[in-house]
């Protein structure tokens, strides 16, 4: 603790003058020191200085106590996922920022804002941190720019700007400085990243390194979350088998212990499974199932209700996949989600025969937006097949040669 610090912020805060304090205690030039933390004054000095300004030591000590536990309190929540402590906690913390700055926690604090910032999805928030940390990185320690620069990286992830993360925990995994006890975290990041970047052989390698670390923590909710995440990159591998066995151990755990809030999440990857092993109409149910289940006004459900409409579409259910694309495209501009609004219109003009307007609105409107971001690649690839395919049948082929390597297909 920076007494002499947390002595002239509640002197300037009282609107004392150093000689008013310092009156029979002790010199102004002592006192000045104290302040600039210059001087080591004795305990009785400091009782009289606390005292003058209704400050008691063992309630600063407690506070600090307090302060301690809490950050300790605040990971351990992010670390086993449980939102409303991470609240709970971080409120709990903002009562002693008057406090905090005087600590050696000062940094650590608003390292873990920041982390909070990117844990509740508040970009504006989590960008200013991220700023103003940027400015501090000079008086980090060790283990803060380690923080910092994983925050950051995780901040850059959510924005789908996964190649910088990536190079950031990358450079991380090369300096070999990760602590013991966020290495669960780490390698599921880590390994979440390199799935989005279709790294898929790395996301598992990394997976496993951090179940390895939530058996050893018992930490129930993140394995579930690992698991989800390797039977992705297993599916994406095509490695089908191994992805199915996951997902049924995913489902039988997630009830036995009530994580409800994963099963849509659950459904939806494996009619995702199916759908890539040519098994539409099971892949259908669990689409249905995922759909009936998905929290409205998020992207996930939008997500789903997309791969309903469109799974009804391949297997010519043309009336269930206009209904399930027009409710795709009423929710998506409610929300004001722009890409599933085009994806679902693009659909719906085909199923009414406008398929010139449909090309069009792919060409001009849909694969300019998915270009933008990377967590649109793959969506990018499959409509670029499509207008490849198109121009191929009209007999433009010179049109088609510009969409080919974009599209998985040609």
């Amino acid at each position: 603790m920076q007494i002499g610090s947390l002595i002239k912020y509640h002197r300037t805060k009282k609107g004392i003058t150093q000689r008013e304090l310092a009156m029979g205690i002790c010199s102004i030039p002592h006192l000045s020191k104290i302040e600039n933390n210059a001087k080591d004054a004795n305990k009785e000095t400091l009782r009289l200085l606390l005292e003058r300004l209704e400050i008691n030591l063992q309630d600063v000590e407690k506070s600090e106590q307090n302060i301690r536990h809490l950050l300790k309190e605040f990971l351990d929540h992010i670390q086993f996922y449980e939102k409303d402590k991470i609240t709970e906690a971080f409120n709990q913390l903002e009562n002693y920022v008057d406090i905090i700055v005087f600590t050696d926690y000062a940094y650590v604090y608003e390292l873990y804002r920041l982390r909070y910032y990117v844990f509740i999805r508040d970009f504006n928030k989590a960008a200013e941190q991220s700023k103003w940390l940027q400015a501090q990185k000079q008086n980090f320690s060790q283990h803060e720019e380690y923080l910092f620069t994983y925050f950051k990286a995780l901040f850059l992830v959510l924005r789908g700007r996964y190649e910088e993360g990536d190079e950031l925990l990358t450079r991380l995994v090369q300096a070999d400085n990760r602590i013991s006890h966020l290495e669960g975290e780490f390698y599921y990041h880590l390994g979440l990243v390199k799935g989005h970047l279709h790294q898929h052989s790395q996301a598992i390698f990394y997976g496993k390194k951090s179940l390895e670390s939530y058996y050893e923590e018992y930490n129930l909710k993140r394995i579930l979350h690992v698991m989800m995440m390797l039977a992705i990159n297993y599916s994406r591998a095509e490695l089908y088998d191994e992805a199915l066995e996951i997902y049924s151990h995913l489902l039988r755990n997630a009830e036995m212990f009530n994580q409800i809030e994963l099963l849509p999440h659950i459904y939806n990857n494996i009619g995702d499974l199916h759908d890539s092993m040519a098994n539409h109409s099971i892949a259908l149910a669990y689409f249905k199932k995922s759909v009936s289940l998905m929290s409205k006004d998020t992207d996930f459900y939008l997500l789903s209700l997309y791969n309903l409409a469109y799974t009804e579409y391949k297997l010519g259910l043309w009336e269930d996949s206009k209904d399930s694309f027009e409710l795709l495209k009423a929710e998506a501009t409610q929300m004001r989600v722009v890409h599933f609004r085009l994806f679902a219109t693009f659909y719906l003009l085909l199923l009414s025969d406008q398929e010139v307007k449909a090309m069009d609105l792919l060409e001009n409107k849909i694969l300019p937006s998915t270009s933008k971001l990377a967590v649109l690649i793959g969506a990018k690839e499959h409509y670029s097949s499509i207008l490849a395919n198109y121009y191929k049948r009209e007999g433009k082929f010179e049109k088609a040669v510009q969409y080919i390597d974009k599209g998985e297909n040609g």
